[in-house]
């Protein structure tokens, strides 16, 4: 329970510049003072701090802090980031917003590592499942920003961020609940007590295997997909398509993280039953290809149907994928490098999500109101799933080669090839 709350907050404010997007270009007074550009830039300074600092987290972790003390410093953070942002919404400070941001950057993807980490050091069987509860229910803060933050906007762009500061606090809360609480099992668990390595050296991540690799670069090309196409879905919907109004295009955001929330869990538990997580990772890379087909059609008026149907997909596809990547790592990484690992797939997955809102923005505001400032960006996302489908069937090779496809393996299977890994890690 702690664990999921962990991310639970900055899920929730995470997103908040694009679920409330108009109205805070309204408060700031408008699109002259506040373009498209400036709204981008909120996601990119939050990024660009990760692409190194998230796999500093993971050294902190691993080399310095151990698990509990580093979640704490994180989560602290993310709380401090927010208290800034909504500081500079009320004082309609853009520059203190991006602060808020940045600061708020440099906890929160470093404290999905310790989630990760803390998830991979309690569920050792059934780890896919554990992810998908984990993650479904940090997907529940996103659904439910999109839904409401538009809702309490309408009695004020400052009263919607003060609430997310609140809900960053009682993650900041859970964190220490969760550290006391590991604390206490380490106790009783020896085996799972909380461990710094003095050997840890950054220079290990040379060591990393290729599948490794491959596995970093899907992250980011899909999450680019996905996640920054988010940022801009709303602004889309309102001027092409049936152009709706800013609540209804902000509330179609909404269904991906409903629909994620039941299905994440549900696709873990059918990875570690079936195995098969490279078929299931091949099928999900492709599913946003077609989704933002169907928006290209849309945006050129090819064809007019309702976005609910593609988000749904999206859900599918975004809960497929999160269920079947990220547990893969414990089985190609020794436990001593794994928050190591995890901080940097972060890092690299935020290299991506801070250049393409910048990329995305850039071209949307030299196209100033050409329907191209639609359809490229859309190009763009679906040639990113694209990358990412083909790296997909890239893994399955080299794990196939290599190790004799174990990570389409069950979870049993998968089990006695990670103690197979440690204990070599040991022996070393």
């Amino acid at each position: 329970m702690f664990i999921c709350f962990l991310t639970f907050g900055s899920y929730w404010v995470y997103d908040t510049p694009g679920a409330i997007q108009t109205q805070i270009t309204a408060w700031f007074g408008g699109e002259s003072i506040y373009t498209d550009s400036d709204n981008l830039t909120l996601y990119s300074v939050y990024s660009y701090p990760n692409i190194l600092l998230a796999l500093f987290g993971g050294l902190i972790i691993d080399k310095f802090l151990g698990i509990g003390k580093s979640t704490l410093l994180f989560c602290s953070l993310v709380f401090l980031g927010e208290l800034l942002f909504a500081l500079g919404i009320q004082w309609k400070l853009y520059s203190l917003c991006v602060v808020g941001r940045l600061v708020f950057g440099l906890g929160g993807e470093s404290l999905t590592v310790g989630q990760n980490y803390y998830t991979t050091k309690w569920f050792e069987k059934n780890i896919s499942l554990a992810f998908g509860i984990v993650l479904a229910f940090s997907r529940v803060g996103s659904a439910v920003n999109f839904a409401i933050t538009p809702i309490f906007a309408e009695f004020g762009v400052p009263f919607s961020v003060w609430f997310g500061v609140v809900l960053c606090l009682m993650s900041l809360t859970g964190a220490i609940c969760l550290f006391y609480a590991d604390w206490f099992a380490s106790a009783r668990f020896p085996a799972k007590s909380d461990k710094t390595g003095d050997d840890v050296q950054i220079q290990h991540i040379l060591d990393f295997p290729l599948q490794s690799w491959i596995i970093f670069f899907i992250c980011v090309f899909f999450y680019v997909a996905i996640l920054t196409f988010y940022t801009v879905a709303s602004d889309i919907m309102q001027h092409t398509g049936y152009k709706f109004d800013p609540n209804t295009a902000t509330f179609f955001l909404l269904i991906p993280n409903l629909v994620a929330i039941p299905c994440t869990p549900l696709f873990g538990f059918l990875i570690d039953r079936f195995g098969k997580s490279l078929i299931w990772l091949m099928i999900s890379s492709s599913m946003p290809i077609i989704a933002h087909v169907v928006f290209l059609l849309m945006s050129t008026n090819v064809i007019l149907i309702s976005p609910i149907p593609i988000m749904i997909w999206l859900g599918v596809g975004y809960s497929m994928f999160a269920a079947s990547i990220w547990p893969l790592l414990p089985f190609v990484i020794k436990a001593p490098l794994l928050g190591t690992g995890y901080g940097l797939m972060t890092s690299i997955q935020n290299a991506g999500l801070a250049a393409f809102p910048q990329i995305i923005g850039a071209i949307q505001v030299s196209l100033g109101t050409s329907t191209l400032k639609y359809i490229i960006p859309i190009i763009i996302f679906a040639s990113c799933a694209g990358v990412a489908l083909c790296l997909s069937i890239f893994l399955f090779i080299v794990d196939k080669a290599r190790t004799n496809g174990i990570l389409n393996m069950d979870s049993k299977a998968k089990d006695e090839w990670k103690k197979q890994l440690n204990a070599m890690a040991e022996e070393e």
